[in-house]
């Protein structure tokens, strides 16, 4: 199809310019993939480094408008260990300081990941679209602002509309009903549903 092939293109030269502006903010030892509605904004020493392939605005055959952000302020760090897709739509932001890693997994349409803390995505996992994942209340509370690391573990299938809350850890092969809100740790090989997320099965087993 001409359109995606002149889309590809169009891509591609996106790509070597972004290199060019952004140099000093990526470490590339893979391939970046983005086309021109993915939006970059970095603040000082902030850093993008892939080892790998990082895919952003994913299942875009041609361009569909749908932006996708990534936003790393000062200090902050994303690191890309594998293939990591990340469909259209998607809302990254990396507040100062921050540490978002992830591996060879993808995250479907509309995601949004708030990394105040650290927040660590492992292999081969499965996330639905509207996943939302956060490390931190954002705001104060009696004066206190609360952060406690996010980590997802290998082989996680989250469904979509997925919530997942600050200091949680969700272990190898779980499973996560759409509509859930994590807001305690989930054992590896469980499958939790609800608001707030229960387990409901143990050692189950999935498949893509």
């Amino acid at each position: 199809m001409i359109r995606h092939k002149l889309y590809v293109a169009k891509r591609m030269l996106y790509c070597i310019i972004l290199k060019l502006i952004y140099k000093n903010h990526f470490m590339l030892k893979g391939e970046l993939i983005a086309d021109s509605n993915c939006h970059f904004i970095f603040g000082p020493r902030s850093l993008l480094s892939v080892f790998g392939k990082l895919v952003l605005n994913d299942e875009s055959i041609v361009s569909n408008g749908r932006s996708t952000i990534l936003r790393i302020d000062e200090d902050g760090a994303f690191n890309v260990n594998g293939t990591a897709n990340f469909f259209y739509g998607g809302d990254i932001i990396i507040f100062k300081g921050g540490e978002l890693s992830i591996g060879n997994s993808f995250i479907n349409s509309n995601f949004k990941i708030r990394c105040h803390n650290r927040i660590t995505i492992g292999d081969d996992c499965a996330i639905s679209h509207d996943f939302t994942v956060m490390d931190s209340d954002a705001h104060c509370i009696n004066g206190n602002k609360v952060k406690s690391e996010v980590h997802i573990g290998n082989h996680v299938w989250i469904g979509a509309r997925v919530l997942v809350l600050k200091g949680v850890t969700i272990g190898d092969g779980a499973v996560i009903a759409a509509g859930a809100v994590v807001t305690k740790d989930i054992p590896s090989r469980a499958l939790a549903v609800g608001i707030p997320a229960k387990i409901v099965k143990r050692e189950v087993e999935w498949s893509k």
